[in-house]
């Protein structure tokens, strides 16, 4: 109990402590980045079945649908926009916490931050509190491994951050909060097998669609003194009796106010799937330090984590296909929007030649290295010579962080695929300005149908 009235008393106070300077720049960062996130995928078949199916719902206009000028209920907004932001795989993710935050964080508190008419300083610290409260969550929960997982730390870690954030905006007290906290347990569900989601559909939905509706649902709910029971993170037959592999019930109040876990978390340099980040850092260090063509490429061979083998290898989503994107990236010689989703390019006759150039190596000793999600690169060419390079530090992660310059040229790169000069001042925005909601989604509005 001592826990859990810890963890619902600092929601409830949370918007009354400033952030850190570097932490309130990281926010505008990870704000910036899921934006890009949502605005891109609304051209995927996630963020248009998510868009579809939103306006079409009824009830009262209360938040966008980001990218138009369409307003729905809080709970419909928050979902469609969720679905866009995990469409094309450029959103954030936070390792220790295994699961991707910004897109369902970041829609979340954007509704429920239109419906209550606020402003940057609500938003940045309601998305930092949702960052602070999902990552703790699950790693109380002990899961060694991603593929030791039955339940989805990718849909347990969001629902949780939605709620914290939602519930932070909604001005909950203490005793609402734990209201909050039990309509969200009752509500976590997930299962792993999203990654054998072969559209990216069901995926987009457990990631960040499912998460941000019920999260919302449920600090609406509180809001409104639906009542619980006093006891349901810790309790008999609470979450972590039904949840948690090896629990750690400490971390979940752990340096609260002290460690921000935004600052922890990882931007995507590259529009793909998480563990390619570093195929791609690879790939482009060996075009940028050497003289070769594609075609001069005799064999390939990719060393993968083997946590993270099964995620990756040789997936029919262009998107999450290693060895697709490695085909791609060297005869491109980028990677932008158009190259990690084009479709057509899967069956383009010179990617398929030279990916079946490619083998794929299930590495243990990766699994083990830290930081995670490391790779190996060998490329031997016509003529014999060996081109190598070990991506030990993906750019992008805390131990080789993005900067302001980095986060607005990857902006910039997957926002050329709109042609609107709109997108430049949205940069700026968010990443230089206080600003209200409504200019925020002004801002937002390229007229995507």
């Amino acid at each position: 109990m001592d826990i859990q009235q810890t963890l619902t008393k600092y929601i409830s106070e949370a918007l009354s402590h400033e952030l850190p300077k570097e932490t309130e720049l990281n926010t505008r960062f990870h704000l910036l980045d899921t934006m890009v996130a949502i605005l891109t995928g609304r051209l995927l078949p996630p963020g248009k079945k998510g868009f579809e199916f939103s306006k079409n719902q009824g009830g009262p206009k209360e938040a966008t649908l980001l990218g138009n000028d369409i307003k729905v209920s809080a709970i419909h907004a928050g979902f469609a926009n969720g679905m866009a932001a995990h469409a094309n795989e450029t959103d954030d993710s936070h390792t220790n916490g295994r699961f991707h935050p910004g897109c369902a964080i970041v829609p979340a508190t954007l509704a429920i931050a239109e419906r209550e008419n606020l402003s940057s300083k609500e938003i940045l610290k309601a998305i930092a509190l949702g960052y602070d409260i999902g990552v703790r969550i699950t790693t109380s929960l002990g899961y060694e491994t991603p593929k030791k997982t039955i339940f989805a730390t990718h849909s347990l870690g969001p629902i949780f951050g939605c709620a914290a954030s939602a519930g932070a905006l909604l001005k909950l007290n203490h005793q609402q909060c734990n209201y909050l906290l039990s309509y969200t347990i009752q509500q976590a569900s997930g299962l792993a097998c999203w990654n054998r989601d072969p559209d990216h559909i069901e995926k987009a939905f457990v990631f960040s669609g499912m998460t941000t509706r019920n999260a919302i649902y449920s600090a609406l709910l509180a809001k409104e003194n639906f009542t619980s029971v006093t006891d349901p993170l810790l309790g008999e037959r609470g979450f972590h009796e039904g949840f948690a592999h090896n629990p750690k019930p400490d971390l979940i109040i752990s340096e609260l106010g002290k460690k921000f876990e935004i600052d922890h978390s990882s931007l995507k340099k590259w529009s793909v799937g998480s563990p390619i980040q570093s195929m791609m850092d690879a790939v482009e260090y060996l075009l940028k330090n050497n003289d070769f063509d594609h075609k001069d490429i005799k064999e390939l061979t990719i060393e993968i984590p083997s946590d993270r083998f099964h995620i990756v290898n040789d997936r029919k989503i262009p998107s999450i296909s290693a060895q697709h994107l490695i085909a791609v990236h060297l005869i491109k010689k980028t990677m932008g929007y158009e190259e990690a989703h084009d479709e057509n390019l899967f069956n383009d006759p010179e990617v398929v030649a030279l990916r079946k150039k490619i083998k794929s190596v299930s590495s243990d000793e990766l699994a083990k290295a830290r930081p995670e999600r490391q790779s190996k690169l060998t490329i031997i060419l016509n003529d014999g010579k060996k081109l190598f390079y070990h991506a030990s530090s993906v750019r992008g992660t805390p131990d080789n962080p993005m900067d302001k310059n980095d986060i607005t040229a990857k902006s910039k790169r997957l926002f050329k695929v709109f042609n609107n000069s709109k997108t430049d001042d949205l940069i700026d925005c968010i990443l230089n300005k206080d600003f209200t909601i409504k200019e925020f989604v002004e801002l937002s509005n390229l007229n995507i149908s």
